[in-house]
This record gives structure tokens, C-alpha cells and sequence, in this order.
């Protein structure tokens, strides 16, 4: 009996401590998640997926139910509700993170554009501005005949 509560004992050290080691180091976490994430995703995601929508599925049943039972509304009705609500909070959602990811970007380009102003000189600047107006004058001509 004693090496079996020993072998447990062992297990759960060597998970804690490889657990406490891989989140400690995160490009090992990484690493490992890209590569669980290679070998399993086709199966992964997909039943991810599957979680999130039962999880939303179930608070969604749940906020019907309490607007009938508290409001007195009818079932049709308290689905109108529920649906109208998730819908305005998943619109305020993607419009706060996008434009979040839309500042992210803007600001990543900026910085790409400064760094490269300070390697190139403003006479390479000047001629790759040139030849990127002629290609686009050339592009837009060749448009006029397709």
C-alpha cells in the first residue's frame, strides 16, 4: 500500500514541478504549445470550439430562464432578449479589440517606418518613394485595358 501512495506522491511532484518549470519558461511553453498544437489542432480546436459554444449555450439558457421566472416574459420573447443582448455585447467586444489591434498596428508600423528612415537616409527615401508612385501610375494604367 505504501508504494502505491508512493508513486503517487512521485507523480504529483514531477507535474508540479514540470509544470511550475514550464511556466517559468515561457519560450519552452511556447515551443511545446506550437507543437501540441501541430500534432492535435485538427482535433483540438475544433472541440475547443465545441466547449465555448456549450458554455455560451448554457448562460444563454440560463438568462432565459431568469427572465421568464423574474420578468414573466414568454420564452419567445426572453430568446429575443438574450439574443439581442449577446449581440450588442459581442459588437461593443469586437469593436474595443479591434480597435485595439487597429492602434497595435499603427503604432508597429510607425515604428517600422522610423527605423527604416534612419537606416536609409533621405535619399533612398526619395527614390523609393519615386519608383513606388511610377510602379502605382504603371498599375493604374494598366487597369485602363483589362
Amino acid at each position: 500500500m505504501q508504494k502505491a501512495y508512493a508513486l503517487a506522491h512521485w507523480f504529483r511532484v514531477i507535474i508540479i514541478n514540470t509544470g511550475r518549470w514550464l511556466f517559468e519558461n515561457k519560450p519552452a511553453m511556447a515551443i511545446l504549445s506550437l507543437i501540441f498544437l501541430y500534432k492535435f489542432g485538427d482535433t483540438l480546436l475544433p472541440f475547443l470550439w465545441h466547449i465555448l459554444h456549450l458554455a455560451i449555450e448554457v448562460v444563454e439558457m440560463l438568462a432565459e430562464h431568469f427572465l421568464e421566472h423574474v420578468f414573466g416574459v414568454t420564452p419567445r420573447q426572453a430568446e429575443f432578449i438574450v439574443f439581442w443582448t449577446g449581440l450588442t455585447l459581442l459588437g461593443t467586444v469586437v469593436w474595443h479589440l479591434s480597435y485595439k489591434a487597429y492602434l497595435a498596428i499603427l503604432q508597429a508600423c510607425e515604428a517600422a517606418w522610423q527605423n527604416w528612415c534612419e537606416k536609409a537616409g533621405p535619399a533612398k527615401l526619395l527614390a523609393t518613394l519615386k519608383l513606388t508612385l511610377l510602379l502605382s501610375i504603371l498599375g493604374k494604367t494598366m487597369l485602363l485595358f483589362v
